[in-house]
């Protein structure tokens, strides 16, 4: 009788798990993506290399680069030429009434803390007080 029960349980097991497959591969084969698959092979790169077949670091494919005339390379030198002697110098007078703002604001603020450092503690030290008192 153990030996029916044991038959009809792995057929209502097996039932189920037979149906699902062919949902799955028949080899371990890889399957390419269609749209990878579909991609055109990359042709031959135009990169000019050297002799022992590296490819030359900077070297224009097929074309020489443009050269720059010795004009213009002069107008751009010139151009930037005295830039830190044409910049306008700090006004000395205007960065320490800022240094005079920013310092009168720290001070203000650290005698802000304090005072409410000093509230704190004497409202927690008669807080304590007064619940030893009762």
């Amino acid at each position: 009788m153990l030996r029916l029960r044991m038959a009809a349980t792995l057929a209502l097991i097996g039932a189920p798990l037979s149906a699902c497959q062919p949902l799955l591969p028949r080899d371990d084969t890889p399957t390419i993506l269609p749209r990878l698959g579909a991609a055109p092979a990359s042709g031959p790169s135009a990169q000019r290399l050297d002799e022992n077949g590296y490819p030359l670091i900077g070297a224009f494919p097929k074309a020489a680069a443009p050269q720059v005339s010795n004009e213009e390379v002069q107008a751009t030198r010139n151009r930037f030429a005295n830039v830190a002697a044409r910049a306008t110098p700090p006004n000395d007078a205007a960065y320490q009434r800022r240094v005079g703002e920013l310092s009168q604001i720290a001070a203000q603020q650290q005698s802000e803390a304090e005072a409410r450092l000093r509230a704190a503690t004497t409202g927690s030290a008669a807080d304590a007080a007064s619940s030893r008192a009762q």
